[in-house]
């Protein structure tokens, strides 16, 4: 039987083949992974394990004849692939739109004909917009802000639709903010940014107050998520896919102040007029997860910590290299 990985290339998608190699559970799969290097680089390909059981190919997931034969004797499907990001959906909606939902339909309904036995769909904390109260709820109603969640929300409906039509094994997890060196790092995030800029003595800078708190979630935790919902109890559910823990800005800022000073590089904490007019908490709950046996490995120090001797190790070694691209 076969694992199906789409968006292979991409920052998650290629850490979790690796892992999956690692992993004794799924020792009698054969892994495919699947790209079209829209964003995510070719050479990427080169940074996932060599062995026998992976199968790397490129290839477009809104083509139904490539998809139908992609999906043969496949078990697991697990769809990454997909334009992410508010910006990249906002300034190409129509190409985003085929991809991230029209290809996501294409899957569903080849996965469907071909029996997979789970389909794990990534969704975002996106699909919520303006939270009314602090904490999210998977029962809350979503009401999206921006392209990015509402391709989001429709590719939830299309996922609940196959579950509930046709006993398709889906799976959706909403995910937060995911940071951390996995295969590599992604370098366009708040987590990122600071600690680049601390490695380079420059100041970590802030935009308003730093008192708007996130839900940050360690890339190695993400991928023992998508390993821990293979199982019945997960099937047509959904799942907020966080670290249960919400942290500021400012605290971030602060956590890897004192990492870089231990480690005899001391930087400053400044402050810029706010990006938005409201500073809001977003706090995730993430009790459903923790109900099939999750427990998160990294709480925020300690995953700063990781991420930030991995971010060092890796630019010492190799310099700083971008791993995707621009649309």
């Amino acid at each position: 039987m076969k694992i199906l990985v789409t968006g292979a290339a991409g920052y998650v998608g290629s850490y979790l083949i690796n892992k999956l190699l690692e992993d004794e559970r799924f020792a009698d799969y054969e892994i495919v992974g699947v790209d079209n290097f829209l964003v995510g680089k070719k050479e990427n390909y080169e940074l996932i394990k060599k062995n026998g059981r992976v199968k790397l190919l490129q290839g477009d997931i809104c083509d139904r004849e490539f998809v139908d034969d992609l999906l043969k004797d496949t078990e697991i499907v697990y769809h990454l692939a997909a334009i992410s990001g508010v910006v990249q959906c906002n300034r190409n909606p129509m190409l985003a739109l085929k991809i991230n939902v029209e290809g996501t339909l294409n899957l569903l309904e080849n996965s469907a004909k071909r029996d997979v036995e789970y389909f794990v769909f990534p969704s975002s904390s996106a699909v919520y917009g303006n939270l009314s109260e602090d904490m999210a709820k998977e029962d809350m109603p979503t009401k999206p802000l921006n392209n990015y969640g509402a391709m989001k929300v429709s590719c939830e409906a299309l996922c609940l639709g196959y579950y509930n039509s046709y006993g398709l094994g889906t799976v959706i997890l909403r995910f937060t903010n995911i940071y951390g060196v996995g295969t590599y790092p992604k370098w366009r995030t708040v987590v990122s940014n600071f600690i680049l800029r601390a490695l380079k003595g420059e100041p970590l800078i802030i935009h308003g107050t730093g008192e708007q708190r996130r839900d940050f979630v360690h890339i190695d935790d993400v991928i023992e998520i998508y390993k821990l919902v293979i199982t019945p109890k997960a099937k047509g559910e959904i799942f907020n896919a966080g670290s249960g823990y919400t942290a500021s800005v400012k605290e971030l800022a602060e956590i890897i102040k004192e990492i870089s000073s231990k480690k005899g590089k001391e930087v400053k904490i400044t402050f810029e007029k706010a990006r938005e007019s409201k500073e809001r908490t977003f706090g995730y709950d993430i009790g459903k997860l923790k109900s099939l046996g999750f427990k998160p490995k990294y709480d925020i120090r300690k995953g700063m910590e990781k991420t930030f001797g991995d971010i060092q190790n890796l630019i010492e070694s190799c310099g700083i290299t971008e791993y995707q691209k621009e649309i």
